[in-house]
C-alpha cells in the first residue's frame, strides 16, 4: 500500500510566511554569530562566495509548500541553511589550520 500525499485545499494550508521569513531573519544572524564565535581573523572577502549554498537553501523556503512532506524538507532546508551559515567560518578554519600544518613540515 502506497501512500501518496495530495495537496490540501487553499483554506486548509498552514501560514507559511511566518516560517520562510524567520529563516530569512535568521541566516544573516546565524553567519555573523559564526564570524563572531570563531577564532579566525576576519575572512577575505573573497570566501563570501560560499555563504551561497546556505543562504540558496534559505531562500528556497519562500516557495509555498503544498504537501506536508513539503512543508518539512523546507523547514530542514531552512534550518540546514542557518546551521551552514553558523558554522561555515568554523570550517574555513579548520581547513586553514590544517593546509598551514600540512604545509610547515
Amino acid at each position: 500500500m502506497t501512500k501518496t500525499s495530495t495537496p490540501r485545499p487553499l483554506d486548509e494550508r498552514r501560514p507559511w510566511l511566518p516560517v520562510a521569513a524567520l529563516f530569512t531573519a535568521l541566516a544573516p544572524v546565524a553567519a555573523w554569530c559564526g564570524q563572531a564565535s570563531s577564532y579566525s581573523p576576519q575572512v577575505p572577502p573573497r570566501f563570501a562566495v560560499f555563504y551561497v549554498l546556505p543562504l540558496a537553501m534559505v531562500a528556497f523556503t519562500w516557495i509555498p509548500p503544498r504537501t506536508h512532506v513539503q512543508r518539512r524538507r523546507r523547514f530542514a532546508l531552512g534550518s540546514i541553511g542557518c546551521l551552514l551559515a553558523f558554522l561555515y567560518p568554523h570550517a574555513l578554519l579548520v581547513a586553514l589550520l590544517t593546509i598551514w600544518a600540512l604545509t610547515a613540515g
